[in-house]
């Protein structure tokens, strides 16, 4: 700093204050050269009257006044009068600034350390006698202090009124300051920024900062800044000593749930570090979410607003997935009901995490009708409806169609005139009597050794197609028996296989519970929409998880699921009640009943003392099914399958010897498929038909395909026995070159 015009005025004949206009960078400076000249100096801090009371600004004028009498050698300076009248504002520093430069302080040189006044200079040079003499401007009195009022009750690291304010002040203290003060700076030259609550607190306190305070409750903001005063004001510290430093879209349900603190650290930790989440749903939902409270409901619904088209859909649609895996039934649940709103979309947002979803989704399909995504919103759905093919020596086509379209009209919940038809037909000709017994097939042709039995009640055909995927899945090997139950389909009737049976062996009754039981929650009379679906295709799954487990474990060689009968679910939508009079009672809902004569029932079966009714028809007086009926004779009801599972033996893999083959319009086409280990009993399922192999050596196999006529390419999956190998994709040509030929395409 220019000390020269202080001494001058130091040796002049002025008899007034000397005015030093000085910056921030040369504050420290001046002081330290005042006091090297001689100067005593006096703060204005010494004249408040209490840590929160401003100085009594008479006091220092009254001091200054008498200067000449008082001041050890006559010559002082003023530290903090600059400042404290900056704080004051304009009209109050321009007042007392021209009481001094009138002021006569007689013998005695008083210097005016002046910071933060560089405002009042001009209007204090319109003074003619108010020359260089009297004051001198450093570096244009260049300042940029701003001052912070952060209320007590937000915790926010501050000086502790406003006296402490003022001594910082003196000691040249620059940039921004905080202070917990009841004093009023509305008026004030300085910036002055008021922090009332903790959010406010935060952002000043926190470099780069910037969430809005919606995103937590006042409570919340409070909590965080006492961590943030106790961490250096890091953010990142505080995550860190919470666990929230890696990995941040780990454990998200137990991270989310609940309204704890560090439930709701964790959202503000997602927030501040959105640009750094990998899953993009998270990211949209992060977004458009500043309430904690709606963050959970949101991450729910948010999916909702995102029609199936858009571009984002398929990703958000898994990356949601992930993140609801864990959440309860009843969230989901909520979600259910607003996912409502477009009935055309809302399939499309349900996922097969739940019960209360796969429910959704079957009544859905029930009123709407199926879609093609359905493999990846429901697998398990999708694999039970899949057209599935059956290899027995008896009735396979005849099953194979029939089990297909009753699956349909489960699912529909609706009847078709051509099946009703063919039902009735059935009914007079019986010719599931044409299939091995079950006891005949446990007896000849199952491998009773090191052999658990599982007896599954009302275990249908129905279910095989999910059985294969299932069994595929877990890489078991499979072999399917197709039999039929003693009549009428009841458990009495049909368990002596299972008391037989002198090995290990256990029964479940979920099944049998979930179609007609009040055990298994559902009513015909109160939802007539055939959700109970759901539970049957869960029970089958943990069935063959429970097969898979016992067979890894070497518990067993072999795990043997077996059924009593199956069950009807058209039989319960028919509605149908026989006009028939008799002296016996109905029962299991009247799809049997005690054998009465003379009788004219051309749809029933006289067996084991009993009327069967192989129809949709039920006799009067016994209760209505809930769900699903048994006890009757229809192909559901008396059809059962006996499968057979145990550990594979190594990989086999497929592979066509030829990609591309010639189709001819009379005679089809023929594929060579090569396997990589040796195999037998090769068949090819193709468009839904089966088709046998003819083995070439242990390695190759020859398939003719007849009804192949067409070029283009097939899909055709591969069995070896029972088990699914493989999948093919069959390029076929036509005579003239062509892989979609529209002459051949005319035959």
């Amino acid at each position: 700093m220019q000390i020269d015009p202080v001494k001058r005025y130091l040796k002049s004949s002025v008899k007034t204050p000397y005015f030093l206009f000085i910056s921030d960078n040369q504050y420290k400076t001046a002081i330290d050269e005042l006091s090297v000249l001689g100067l005593d100096f006096v703060q204005m801090s010494d004249f408040c009257g209490g840590d929160d009371k401003l100085p009594d600004i008479d006091g220092l004028l009254t001091y200054i006044e008498a200067a000449d009498v008082n001041a050890k050698n006559k010559k002082f300076f003023v530290t903090g009068l600059g400042e404290y009248l900056a704080l004051r504002g304009p009209g109050e520093a321009s007042r007392t600034l021209s009481w001094l430069k009138e002021h006569n302080v007689g013998g005695a040189k008083v210097v005016l350390l002046l910071r933060g006044l560089a405002s009042q200079i001009a209007g204090l040079q319109t003074d003619l006698r108010f020359d260089n003499r009297r004051f001198s401007v450093v570096d244009e009195a260049e300042c940029d202090l701003s001052i912070t009022l952060a209320a007590p009750s937000v915790g926010l690291s501050a000086l502790p009124g406003f006296k402490a304010l003022l001594v910082e002040l003196e000691n040249g203290r620059c940039g921004s300051v905080v202070v917990n003060t009841a004093v009023n700076l509305d008026g004030a030259i300085f910036t002055v920024h008021p922090i009332s609550n903790a959010h406010d607190g935060i952002k000043f306190s926190t470099k780069g900062f910037a969430l809005p305070r919606s995103c937590g409750s006042d409570t919340r903001w409070v909590e965080l800044l006492a961590e943030l005063n106790q961490s250096n004001s890091s953010l990142d510290e505080v995550f860190e000593k919470h666990g929230l430093g890696n990995n941040l879209e780990s454990d998200f349900y137990a991270r989310i749930a609940g309204s704890d603190y560090c439930n709701w650290l964790y959202f503000i930790c997602l927030k501040c570090k959105a640009d750094t989440v990998k899953n993009g749903y998270l990211r949209f939902v992060l977004d458009r979410t500043s309430r904690f409270e709606d963050f959970v409901s949101n991450i729910l619904n948010a999916i909702i607003d995102i029609p199936h088209t858009d571009k984002r859909f398929s990703s958000f649609y898994r990356e949601r997935k992930a993140l609801v895996e864990k959440f309860p039934e009843s969230d989901i649940a909520d979600f259910v009901v607003n996912n409502r709103q477009v009935v055309s979309e809302s399939i499309y947002k349900l996922t097969d995490g739940t019960r209360v979803e796969r429910e959704e989704i079957i009544a859905w399909l029930s009123q709407n009708g199926s879609i093609s995504e359905l493999d990846s919103i429901y697998p398990a759905l999708a694999a039970y409806l899949k057209k599935y093919v059956l290899k027995c020596p008896e009735l396979a086509d005849l099953l194979t169609e029939y089990f297909e379209a009753y699956k349909r009209q489960k699912l529909s919940n609706e009847l078709e005139t051509d099946f009703l038809e063919k039902v009735d037909q059935l009914a007079l000709t019986r010719q599931f009597n044409r299939l091995p017994t079950r006891n005949e097939i446990i007896d000849s042709v199952v491998d009773k050794s090191d052999t658990f039995l599982y007896w599954l009640d009302a275990l249908g055909v129905e279910y095989l197609g999910l059985i294969e995927a299932l069994v595929q899945n877990r890489g078991l090997s499979v072999r399917v028996h197709i039999a039929r139950a003693e009549l009428p389909t009841i458990t009495s009737i049909n368990r002596d296989f299972f008391d037989a049976w002198q090995g290990r062996k256990g029964k479940n009754d979920e099944l049998d519970n979930a179609k007609h039981s009040d055990a298994g929650s559902y009513n015909f009379t109160n939802n007539e929409l055939p959700i109970h679906l759901a539970k049957e295709l869960d029970i089958i799954a943990a069935m063959i998880d429970k097969a898979a487990t016992e067979l890894a474990l070497r518990h067993c060689k072999h795990f043997l699921i077996v059924s009593d009968h199956g069950a009807s679910r058209l039989a319960v939508l028919r509605r149908k009640e026989e006009k028939y009079d008799t002296d016996t009672t109905g029962e299991h809902s009247g799809r049997c009943c005690e054998l009465f004569q003379p009788y004219d029932l051309p749809f029933a079966a006289e067996e084991n003392g009993y009327l069967v009714l192989a129809d949709y028809g039920r006799f009067k007086g016994s209760r209505a099914a809930n769900v699903e009926v048994h006890g009757g004779a229809s192909l559901e009801e008396v059809v059962v399958p006996i499968i057979e599972l145990s550990l594979k033996n190594g990989s086999v893999t497929v592979k066509l010897v030829d990609e591309t083959v010639m189709v001819d319009f009379r005679t089809g086409t023929e594929i060579k498929i090569f396997f990589n280990s040796p195999v037998q009993n090769i068949s090819v399922v193709l468009n839904g038909k089966h088709y046998s192999a003819s083995q070439i050596d242990a390695y190759h196999y020859s398939v003719k395909l007849p009804d192949t006529k067409r070029a283009g390419e097939y899909s055709a999956d591969i069995y070896a026995g029972d088990n699914l190998i493989g999948n093919i994709k069959i390029r076929a040509q036509s005579k003239s070159g062509k892989v979609n030929d529209d002459f051949d395409g005319l035959f």
